[in-house]
């Protein structure tokens, strides 16, 4: 019985990782406020503007245009 209970706690522990399939990350829940808003500040930053800016261009010069 001691080695079932030992195989199981083996194949539960094997698996385990902090991050999930798709790489996310938790974030700490006692993080300071600066932290916090850092987590959230890249969207914003003039080089994620222009890759924003120069993606949409990419977008637009690939679609369809009517009656040209």
């Amino acid at each position: 019985m001691g080695r079932w209970v030992l195989a199981a706690l083996i194949i539960g522990l094997g698996g385990c990782t902090s991050t999930l399939e798709d790489g996310y990350k938790p974030k700490r829940l006692g993080a300071s406020d600066a932290v916090r808003r850092s987590y959230y500040a890249s969207p914003f930053t003039p080089e994620a503007k222009v890759a924003s800016s120069d993606r949409d261009q990419e977008i637009d010069a690939r679609r369809p245009r009517p009656g040209y």
